[in-house]
C-alpha cells in the first residue's frame, strides 16, 4: 500500500533522467532582460556626461519608464501551468473524480478519487502538498493489476482516495494536483491531474451579516439527586432486616421446647441379672455382718419385679400366691408356676417367719432365681433379645431354652410346722 504523505523518493535513482526546471514563460523573462539591460546602458552613461543637456535626461528617464514597466509586467503575470516532465511514452492515464459533484456546505466532506493507469513496472505515488481551503482528513493508496488484451498483465491501476472538509464558502478550484512516477527504467517525473472546481455553500447564506449570539446570562441548574435517599434507605431495610432476624432468633430459641421421649427401658432380663449378681457379690460380706435376712429379702424383690416386668402385673404388691397364679395363666416355657411358688415361699419363711438362713441356702436360692431369670430371656434365632420396648411382653417363640431350673428346697421354720405365706 503506497502512502500519500510521503515522497515517491528523496534522491535521483541512478541513471534517472531528471528534467530541467521550468523557467516561467519565455516573453516575461525577455522583458525582463530587456528593461533591465535598458537600466544599466542609461545609467552609467548620463552620470558623467553632465553637459548632455535635457535630452540626456530625458533618454535616462524613458529608460527608467521601460524597466518599471518589464517589472510591473512580471508582477501581475498569472502563475504559469505546471507542465508535466515525464516523457509522453512514460505517462500514465489519470481520471480524477469528486463525491459529492455538487451540492457541498461547509463543514462537508468532499471525497477525491484519481486513478493512474501506469506501465508495467512503473510506481506512482501522490507526494504531499496543499490543498487549502479543504483540510486533509484522511487518504488511501490501492494499486491492483490491469490486465492487457491477451490476458497478460499490462500494468498497474494505483487508485489513490483523499478526504478533504471544506472550511470555506465559495467557489474553489482544486487542482493541478501533483503525481510523481518513478518508471521502471528508473525515469523521475511529475505529473498533474486536470483542476477541479467545487463550489462551497455556507450554512449562514441567509444572514448577510452573521454574527454570534451575545453571551448569556448563567442560568442555575438544578439537578436532583437521590443518592443519599437510595443510600439510606438501603440501610434502613438492611436495619429492619436484622431487627427481625435478631426476634425472630430470639422467639426460637426460647419457644418452648418438646420434652425430648426417655430412652427404651432395658430388658426385665438385664436389669434382674444384674441385680442378681450384685447379691452374688455381696453374699460373702452379708454372710459376715450377719445381713441374710435383708438379702434374701432384697433377692425377692428382684425376682419378683423381674416377674412383673415379664409377664405384665405389679410383681411387689402382689402377694405369692397372685404372682403364682398369673405365672400359671401365662404358661411360660422352660419353667412351671410351681418352681416360682417354691422360691417365694421360701423367701416369705425368711421374711415374715423371722427363719435364719444359711450361706448354703442363700446360694442355692440364688442359683434358683438366676435360672427363671434365664430359663424367660427372650431369644430369637439363639440370640438374646435386648431390645423390647416397655420390657413387659411375652417372650417370642423362641428355638432354644435354658433347661428348667430345680426349686431350692424348703426352709422349715424354727419351732413350727408349717407357716402360711
Amino acid at each position: 500500500m503506497l502512502s500519500l504523505a510521503s515522497l515517491v523518493a528523496t534522491s535521483t535513482p541512478a541513471g534517472a533522467q531528471v528534467p530541467a526546471p521550468d523557467a516561467g514563460p519565455p516573453d516575461a523573462a525577455a522583458h525582463a532582460d530587456a528593461g533591465s539591460d535598458a537600466a544599466t546602458d542609461a545609467g552609467p552613461d548620463a552620470g558623467p556626461d553632465a553637459g548632455a543637456g535635457p535630452d540626456a535626461a530625458t533618454d535616462a528617464g524613458g529608460a527608467s519608464d521601460a524597466g518599471l514597466a518589464a517589472d510591473s509586467a512580471l508582477a501581475t503575470a498569472p502563475p504559469a501551468a505546471p507542465t508535466d516532465t515525464l516523457p509522453e511514452e512514460f505517462r500514465p492515464a489519470l481520471s480524477l473524480s469528486v463525491d459529492p459533484p455538487s451540492g457541498v456546505m461547509t463543514g462537508d466532506l468532499v471525497t477525491l478519487v484519481i486513478t493512474a493507469d501506469a506501465n508495467a513496472g512503473d510506481d506512482v505515488a501522490i507526494p504531499r502538498q496543499e490543498f487549502s481551503p479543504f483540510e486533509v482528513l484522511d487518504s488511501s493508496a490501492e494499486p491492483t493489476p490491469r490486465p492487457d488484451n491477451a490476458g497478460g498483465t499490462g500494468g498497474t491501476r494505483f487508485s489513490f482516495r483523499i478526504d478533504l472538509l471544506a472550511l470555506e464558502p465559495g467557489q474553489h478550484e482544486i487542482g493541478p494536483i501533483l503525481i510523481r512516477v518513478v518508471t521502471a527504467d528508473g525515469t523521475l517525473g511529475d505529473v498533474y491531474t486536470a483542476p477541479v472546481t467545487i463550489e462551497v455553500g455556507s450554512v449562514l447564506g441567509n444572514e448577510p451579516d452573521a454574527q454570534p449570539k451575545p453571551p448569556t446570562a448563567p442560568v442555575d441548574v438544578v439537578e436532583e439527586d437521590y443518592t443519599l435517599a437510595w443510600v439510606g434507605g438501603g440501610l434502613l431495610g438492611l436495619a429492619l432486616l436484622a431487627l427481625i432476624m435478631f426476634l425472630v432468633a430470639r422467639w426460637w430459641l426460647r419457644r418452648e421446647k418438646p420434652i425430648p421421649p426417655p430412652p427404651p427401658p432395658r430388658p426385665a432380663w438385664e436389669v434382674a441379672l444384674e441385680e442378681l449378681g450384685a447379691l452374688g457379690r455381696r453374699l460373702d460380706e452379708d454372710t459376715e455382718a450377719q445381713h441374710l435376712t435383708r438379702w434374701v429379702d432384697q433377692l425377692s424383690d428382684s425376682l419378683r419385679v423381674y416377674l412383673g416386668a415379664r409377664y405384665g402385673f405389679d410383681g411387689i404388691e402382689s402377694t405369692t400366691d397372685e404372682a403364682v397364679a398369673r405365672i400359671r395363666r401365662k404358661k411360660p416355657k422352660g419353667i412351671t408356676a410351681e418352681q416360682v411358688a417354691g422360691i417365694l415361699g421360701d423367701c416369705d419363711l425368711v421374711k415374715f417367719a423371722k427363719a435364719t438362713p444359711e450361706r448354703e441356702r442363700c446360694i442355692a436360692l440364688l442359683d434358683a432365681a438366676t435360672g427363671i431369670v434365664k430359663a424367660t430371656t427372650a431369644r430369637l434365632g439363639g440370640e438374646v433379645v435386648t431390645d423390647v420396648p416397655g420390657g413387659a411382653t411375652d417372650p417370642p417363640e423362641t428355638e432354644e431354652r435354658e433347661e428348667t431350673a430345680e426349686p431350692p428346697e424348703p426352709i422349715e421354720p424354727e419351732g413350727s410346722e408349717e407357716v402360711e405365706p
